[in-house]
């Protein structure tokens, strides 16, 4: 293990630290802004992103922003509008534009943490250096801020906050159709199996997947022949309040997550989840009064049988999540921009 640090320090140095250290030279030549100061802010994302969850947060993030904020998006990651500060919604981004617009190392940065999610590309090694380099960090819970001190991250920019969803665009619905549902773009770690396990032996009940990609899945064409499942392919995000009113149950099933933020919208829903212990669910969801949670190895027959119990729930699941809105988001967003 140790020698395969040392290759994955000396690859970053050889193939990429170089390029930073230009970056820094270069930015030596821009004028440093008053981080006192902040008025404009640019929230930055992918062109490919403005359809997608990424691009719905930067949108709602700057929208309720109190300062002069705006989305900006570009696939490469290049052209960054003049401002005084910037928020990346996810860290490799901004790993991105200090090679791409050296000019924001004079200003306030702000990066989004969502996972861990190593490659060659963007080694750990690698995003650790660069998320040194901000002002500050957002982790999406506190088990993502204990990762990162581990990892060699700065203590003193990491800030824990539970990203949001709205409560207008998000509206309550009574229980009762008895549709369970999922949400998410298909992956390893969104643990695939299970979904299939779960639809295949609960055939009582309707099953709801709201996502991509999922032809990519070797199973996905028996899953999608089962009389009780609905696959709602790259929909646009405007329908998905009226998506989760078919949901009663909103089941998680990921290996690894940041958040994930569909646990909250079908929250905002009213929906009862059925979560994995990953990112922000065991911060939200208290098991058994708001909602179940199982360990990420749990086999099927296990959430199953949680399923079955979070019908049983009358609580009002909505309420208990409120205080996580882009209002309040954006506004602890604001405050790390003036502080």
């Amino acid at each position: 293990m140790p020698n395969n640090r040392f290759q994955e320090k000396l690859y970053f140095f050889v193939f990429h630290k170089w390029k930073y250290l230009i970056a820094i030279f270069r930015s030596k030549f821009y004028k440093k802004s008053n981080n006192e100061k902040v008025d404009k802010v640019v929230y930055v994302a992918r062109e490919k992103d403005k359809d997608w969850i990424f691009g719905a947060k930067v949108r709602r993030l700057s929208r309720y922003s109190a300062l002069n904020a705006k989305p900006y998006y570009h696939n490469k990651l290049r052209n960054l509008p003049e401002a005084d500060g910037y928020y990346y919604i996810y860290q490799n981004y901004f790993c991105r534009c200090i090679r791409s617009t050296p000019n924001i190392l004079n200003k306030k940065n702000v990066v989004m943490f969502t996972h861990p999610s190593w490659s060659k590309k963007y080694s750990k090694t690698h995003v650790v250096w660069c998320l040194n380099k901000a002002d500050y960090v957002i982790c999406l819970n506190s088990a993502i801020k204990t990762y990162l001190i581990e990892i060699g991250v700065r203590p003193e920019i990491l800030k824990v906050m539970h990203i949001a969803t709205s409560s207008s665009f998000f509206y309550t619905h009574n229980r009762g159709q008895g549709g369970v549902g999922f949400c998410s773009n298909f992956g390893p770690r969104k643990n695939p199996d299970l979904i299939f396990d779960l639809v295949k032996n609960m055939p009582n009940r309707s099953f709801y997947l709201i996502g991509r990609n999922w032809q990519d899945y070797n199973q996905f064409n028996e899953l999608s022949k089962l009389s009780n499942f609905t696959y709602y392919d790259n929909v646009p995000y405007e329908s998905y309040p009226d998506l989760y009113e078919k949901i009663d149950v909103f089941v998680s099933p990921s290996l690894l997550e940041g958040g994930p933020v569909p646990v909250l919208e079908a929250m905002m829903s009213n929906c009862v989840p059925v979560a994995s212990k990953t990112g922000f669910c065991p911060d939200i969801i208290t098991h058994g009064e708001n909602g179940f949670l199982f360990d990420t190895t749990a086999n099927y027959k296990e959430v199953v049988a949680l399923i079955e119990k979070a019908f049983l729930i009358k609580a009002d699941v909505r309420e208990t999540v409120l205080p996580y809105t882009w209002e309040s988001c954006s506004k602890k967003i604001d405050d790390l921009f003036l502080n």
